[in-house]
């Protein structure tokens, strides 16, 4: 009888595999982003920009702390220093602030390649990080450039045109919206063209049935929201167009009016209703970015 060869054992197949597998774990380490700041850290430096930016200009709160990220260690990092690095991006000209990029501010504070290459990378995370695909997040995309006309054309902050919209319409999903493309309950006062009838809250326990605008498109709306706050003295007259934050800008809509909104102890609280909608979805941040496009 004929021996049988020997089959001849191979270690290419497993080996191949490996190395795949090898690539493929390295590949997902190399995109794996961890988050640049944490929750608590990211509360403080939005609050603590905030307060730095009131009646000044609205800093990008992100860049803030992608700066301090890159020059501080964000466990040991005071109060004191992060208000720093945001006036940091503020220019005073003739007594008006302006908005200064990154970049510049990098530069101002003589950054080297590394710290810049931490501060571009953590800010650039951040904006991932806060940008995602819910439904809210998509109405606020929506809208965001017809907020950005009106901020242009009329200087209403878009982070408070987006955030009225948000409230008034309940994202999109109210009657008036879906059947009339009025996003911000504005009523058929003064108005040539069509009008419904629907139901309001006016305040805490009260309901009235008022005439309301009709639109053809939500961008309509949009652009008729700033020309009705432009023609209406009592908004030049309480600060709106005043304003250089949404602070600001939120208060000077209540005090005009422009809600009867009240608490079960009959306190005004369309102000803080919209700041609490801007903060959450950190609205302030397309302000920033509006300002720089502007200026630029």
């Amino acid at each position: 009888m004929m021996a049988r060869k020997k089959k001849r054992t191979t270690m290419l197949g497993p080996i191949v595999i490996l190395s795949l597998l090898l690539i493929g774990l390295w590949k997902l380490i190399d995109s794996y982003e961890p988050v640049p700041v944490s929750l608590d850290n990211s509360k403080e430096i939005q609050e603590l920009v905030d307060e730095v930016s009131y009646g000044k200009v609205q800093v990008n709160w992100r860049e803030v702390a992608a700066v301090v990220k890159a020059k501080y260690s964000m466990d040991t990092v005071k109060s004191t220093d992060i208000q720093g690095i945001a006036k940091q991006f503020m220019d005073r000209k003739k007594g008006e602030y302006t908005l200064k990029p990154m970049k510049s501010v990098l530069e101002d504070l003589h950054f080297t390649a590394e710290e810049k290459q931490t501060a571009y990378k953590t800010v650039n995370s951040l904006n991932k990080q806060y940008n995602d695909s819910t439904s809210q997040q998509k109405f606020i995309s929506k809208i965001k450039k017809g907020a950005i006309a009106n901020y242009e054309k009329y200087g209403i902050l878009p982070s408070v045109t987006i955030a009225q919209a948000v409230l008034e319409s309940n994202w999109g999903k109210s009657g008036l919206t879906k059947d009339y493309n009025n996003l911000f309950g504005i009523k058929g006062h003064n108005w040539d063209g069509a009008t419904a009838n629907m139901k309001t809250k006016e305040n805490y326990n009260d309901h009235i049935n008022s005439d309301f605008r009709v639109y053809a498109s939500l961008e309509d709306s949009i652009k008729d929201h700033g020309q009705f706050l432009a023609e209406n003295k009592r908004y030049e007259k309480n600060g709106l167009f005043d304003g250089q934050t949404y602070q600001e800008q939120t208060k000077a809509l209540e005090d005009a009016g422009y809600s009867t909104a009240t608490n079960e102890n009959g306190d005004k609280i369309y102000s803080s209703m919209l700041m609490e909608i801007i903060q959450t979805y950190q609205l302030q941040v397309i302000d920033s970015q509006a300002v720089l496009n502007q200026n630029a």
